[in-house]
C-alpha cells in the first residue's frame, strides 16, 4: 500500500481554485485501478492548506496515476501553491485495526522464566 499526501498552500485568492480542482478529480482518481480511497481536507487558519491523501494498492497503479490526465489537473493546482507544496509517498508494509489497540490497552500478562504467558 502507498499512501501519496499533497499539502497545498495557495494564495488566498486561489484557495477556492485549488479546492475546486481537488474535489472535481476526487471521482476519477477513485475510478482508476488500483485506487483505495482519495480525500481532500482542509486546514484552518493559519497556514489554509488543502491536502490531497491518495491509497494505491502497489506502486505500478501509482505510477499509472501518476502520468494520467488526471494528474495533470493535480499538477496545475500544485502551480497555484503560494510556496513549495509538501509532496510525501509513503510504503505502507503492514496495517493494524482495533485489534492493535485493544492488545495495546490489555492487561499486562505474567510471563514465566521459559517465556510462556499466564
Amino acid at each position: 500500500m502507498i499512501v501519496g499526501t499533497l499539502r497545498v498552500l495557495p494564495a488566498p485568492h486561489r484557495r477556492a481554485e485549488v479546492l475546486e480542482i481537488f474535489q472535481a478529480i476526487q471521482g476519477p482518481v477513485l475510478a482508476q485501478p488500483g485506487c483505495v480511497a482519495c480525500h481532500v481536507y482542509e486546514e484552518p487558519l493559519p497556514a489554509q492548506a488543502v491536502v490531497l491523501v491518495e491509497r494505491w494498492e502497489c506502486q505500478a497503479a501509482l505510477e499509472t496515476h501518476l502520468r494520467s490526465e488526471t494528474y495533470r489537473r493535480i499538477l496545475g493546482a500544485i502551480e497555484l501553491s503560494s510556496s513549495p507544496p509538501e509532496v510525501c509517498f509513503d510504503y505502507v508494509s503492514a496495517t493494524e485495526g482495533m485489534d492493535l489497540i485493544e492488545r495495546s490497552r490489555a492487561p499486562a500478562r505474567a510471563v514465566d522464566e521459559k517465556g510462556n504467558e499466564s
